[in-house]
């Protein structure tokens, strides 16, 4: 399957290069837009093959949006980060929400494999990773590791995400689809 399949245009790749300052590599598709109808949020497919052998990709949901990834990058540069995880750690129900949504997001990634990629997956030692680590890739689902990945995860899903509703609250972070 290519990119075309997946529901994206030649201006929605082009945009997407852009973006990220090279193409896309192997699969993905478009998670969210902006108001514009521009691609936002890009899903990556967790298994790539290149170079005739296969390779992770873990990061699923991945932030495109130049103002975003600037404003997101300007809360981790303060701390950001940090001040995510102690408002989790302050409140019990807000890091039970934040496990969860982890654990939404590795179920995600995993069900995305067919059975060809998840044997690739055990061959390379990477199963256990692609299949149970959270967001940005963390093992501690209590932790968080990159806004930019948090953010992109929120805007993908469409009950959003605790993390992401935080960052809104905290540091002003909006996007208006």
């Amino acid at each position: 399957m290519n990119a075309d399949e997946r529901g994206s245009s030649e201006a929605d790749r082009q945009y997407i290069a852009l973006c990220l300052g090279r193409s896309p590599q192997g699969l993905f598709h478009i998670a969210a837009r902006s108001q514009t109808g521009c691609p936002a949020v890009i899903a990556n497919h967790p298994m790539l093959f290149k170079d005739e052998q296969w390779q992770p990709f873990p990061t699923l949901y991945w932030l495109i949006e130049p103002t975003l990834n600037k404003r997101i990058a300007d809360a981790e540069r303060k701390g950001g980060v940090r001040m995510i995880e102690d408002a989790l750690a302050e409140d019990p129900e807000l890091l039970k929400d934040h496990r969860a949504d982890n654990v939404c997001y590795a179920m995600a990634r995993w069900a995305l494999l067919n059975d060809q990629e998840k044997q690739a997956a055990a061959e390379l030692g990477v199963q256990d990773m692609l299949e149970h680590s959270g967001v940005g890739g963390v093992a501690n689902h209590d932790a968080v590791k990159c806004l930019h990945a948090q953010y992109a995860y929120h805007l993908a899903r469409e009950e959003g995400t605790t993390v992401g509703r935080l960052m809104e609250e905290r540091f002003g972070i909006r996007f208006d689809s």
